[in-house]
């Protein structure tokens, strides 16, 4: 990178920014070179490269070096630490200024809370927010980076870090830029506890692995084309909220046929159309027209799970993506 007058903040930053797909495809970005800490001698000068939320609610601090920096791992860990005091208020507002930095002067700080509530497609809770992901962008990184990883993952299980690599490829009048995750080399929802961590992290790391499960719920569906094209898709919303919201929601959508119409399409993000919707052939995530509807029937949008709520024969998405797993699995 050095080699082509490159630097991390223009161009790295940038690319990540752009796509973060290309190191999570459940990210959405809230901020970049955040920098309002809060401390007796007044407001901290660290940046934090990239604050990002997954789909399933937790944080995800990204930090980025353009070679190979042995302080790496301690700068994110610090950045993490700092964070994992977050509450949505702050995400909200922190995502309006970046938004507003970005151009988008019109923007409310209601529309930023609602775009962030929309990219989780789980139940999101402050909670959630105390125990963010780590994620280490380098061109390489030393080894004594990649031992110090390896030892806070053996030994501290609540602490998840990743080390992704970067590589660029001169393709003659344009360069490409490749990502790849070294570290951990295992599903990161395969990864168990040990003994002796307090019962709040245990519950939150819990609840934050069963969210990734439900936000992967679509996606695998897709894959497997679980679901055909075109079929109804129900909203089953009992067990999931109060009695009295079932019926004022269930009301508000009895009073228009269009309302209940919602149909499948074989999309792994937005795989919902929406007949009363102003542009009827819209694509929705789960999420996002929960939120809809929700916002529509009663005022605020709804905070369960939405893979838990959608169903098609009577199966919720959650159940259908699991059953194609345990299949797999046999």
């Amino acid at each position: 990178m050095a080699q082509q007058s490159w630097t991390e903040p223009h161009h790295l930053e940038a690319w990540i920014v752009a796509h973060p797909e290309v190191l999570d495809p459940s990210l959405k970005v809230v901020t970049t070179q955040f920098a309002r800490w809060e401390s007796d001698g007044g407001s901290a000068r660290d940046r934090l490269d990239v604050l990002a939320v997954a789909d399933s609610g937790e944080l995800v601090v990204i930090e980025l070096k353009r070679a190979g920096d042995r302080q790496v791992h301690l700068q994110a860990l610090t950045y993490a630490a700092l964070v994992s005091g977050f509450t949505r208020e702050i995400l909200a507002n922190a995502h309006l200024d970046w938004l507003r930095l970005c151009g988008d002067s019109t923007v409310t700080l209601e529309e930023a809370r609602r775009s962030l509530e929309n990219h989780v497609e789980a139940e999101w809770t402050d909670e959630l927010l105390g125990l963010p992901r780590i994620i280490l962008v380098a061109e390489n990184f030393p080894a004594q980076v990649i031992t110090t990883i390896q030892w806070l993952s053996d030994v501290a299980g609540d602490i998840t870090i990743e080390a992704h690599e970067y590589h660029l490829f001169d393709r003659g009048d344009e360069v490409a830029v490749s990502f790849q995750r070294i570290l951990p080399v295992e599903d990161l929802e395969d990864r168990r506890l040990r003994p002796g961590l307090v019962d709040r992290t245990t519950e939150v790391k819990e609840q934050l692995s069963t969210n990734r499960r439900r936000a992967r719920s679509v996606a695998i569906i897709a894959e497997a084309e679980a679901i055909p094209a075109g079929a109804v898709i129900g909203l089953r919303l009992e067990s999931l909220v109060k009695p009295d919201v079932v019926e004022q929601v269930t009301s508000w959508l009895d009073e228009n046929p269009m309302r209940k119409d919602i149909r499948w399409v074989n999309d792994p993000v937005r795989p919902l159309i929406w007949a009363a919707a102003e542009d009827s052939q819209r694509r929705w995530s789960p999420t996002s027209l929960r939120n809809e509807i929700f916002e529509r029937a009663i005022g605020q949008p709804g905070t369960f799970s939405a893979a838990d709520a959608w169903c098609f024969n009577g199966r919720s998405l959650y159940l259908i993506a699991q059953d194609h797993i345990d299949s797999r699995e046999q």
